[in-house]
């Protein structure tokens, strides 16, 4: 198989195309548009596989390339050492150096969400940001107060009787109109969060699984949205393992002489952003009246550690989350005393 390696940029583009047997057949400089890709890559025969390193553009020239392609492999930059580190990094160096990391077997592969997920995943990210700048926003309010003795009641703060008590307080105009910038801010960032969750809401019409999601305990709209915005497809893992292991919730062990090498560590890899949702769910789980919190408390008259006992709620939260997609049923607290029934 033919292997076509590409050094992507916004404008252009560096590929080279190499034979089965390691021997340059092209190299040239190409238009990073949809049409041009595939005219190019159209032109070379025969069976072919195309590189290249994951970036912002990776969805779209892999659908520019799926069926020009008989294999796409969009490769984890941080773990291409050898280009990466290179010294005398430059496009076309940059490309025969992937090249011959996809004939050694050496790339290690990014999965590419289709349509609607990258949207979703896209907008998802973006609701996550703006939940943090209204954070923000509402620390530098108390924060703003604070430095000039100013004193409020709690969240009220931000409600409207709250902002005029606090307005007449403040001790110049010039910090007032810096209050009043702080609250405009605010109410700008808390609308279009609004907007956004509006064109969530019409998005995950065409996503059943996020109902059923939200039958699991801890589980609200944000933690089901973000949990098929990452996991997109669950049976595009090996196993239960592989699973945890991409949310960051499996266990580190090194092995020298076919041995364990001290010992067993919690991940510190993964998805971020799943695991940090999946952590909060398994938290707001425990405070329920479910198998989760009783297995919570279990492990904690067992003498397990609070963070380690809720590692294994979020653990076992994601085994569920597969359960439920797979199955397509909803979530029964009463099921989860048949531990085998989950497994499947």
């Amino acid at each position: 198989m033919k292997t076509i390696a590409l050094d992507v940029h916004t404008e252009w583009s560096q590929l080279a195309a190499y034979s089965e047997a390691g021997q340059m057949l092209l190299e040239l400089k190409v238009a990073t548009t949809a049409e041009e890709l595939r005219r190019v890559v159209k032109g070379i025969p025969g069976p072919k596989r195309v590189v290249f390193e994951e970036g912002p553009l990776s969805g779209l020239i892999h659908d520019a390339l799926v069926d020009e392609a008989d294999e796409i492999i969009s490769c984890d930059a941080n773990r291409n050492a050898l280009i990466a580190r290179a010294e005398d990094s430059n496009d076309e160096k940059d490309t025969r150096r992937l090249a011959m990391l996809s004939r050694a077997g050496a790339l290690h592969a990014v999965y590419v969400p289709p349509e609607p997920y990258r949207t979703w995943r896209s907008l998802v990210r973006y609701d996550y940001s703006m939940a943090r700048a209204v954070t923000a926003l509402k620390n530098r309010i108390k924060g703003l107060c604070r430095r000039h003795g100013v004193r409020y009641e709690g969240t009220r703060v931000y409600l409207a009787a709250g902002r005029q008590k606090v307005l007449r307080k403040m001790p110049q105009p010039a910090v007032e109109w810096q209050m009043k910038s702080l609250y405009r801010r605010l109410d700008h960032v808390r609308a279009e969060r609004v907007g956004l969750h509006r064109v969530l809401q019409r998005l995950g019409k065409s996503l059943p699984v996020l109902k059923r999601l939200r039958t699991i305990p801890g589980f609200g709209a944000l933690t089901a949205r973000a949990v098929v915005a990452w996991i997109v497809d669950p049976l595009r893992f090996k196993s239960r393992k592989a699973l945890s292991s991409y949310a960051g919730l499996g266990l580190g062990q090194g092995f020298t002489n076919w041995k364990p090498v001290g010992h067993a560590r919690a991940s510190r890899r993964g998805q971020r952003e799943l695991k940090r949702v999946l952590f909060t769910a398994a938290r707001a789980a425990t405070h329920g009246d479910n198998a989760l919190a009783r297995r919570y408390k279990a492990r904690l008259e067992a003498g397990w550690d609070d963070r380690k006992a809720i590692r294994d709620v979020a653990r076992t939260l994601l085994f569920i989350v597969r359960a439920v997609w797979i199955t397509g049923q909803e979530y029964q607290d009463e099921r989860m005393k048949m531990s085998e029934a989950w497994k499947r």
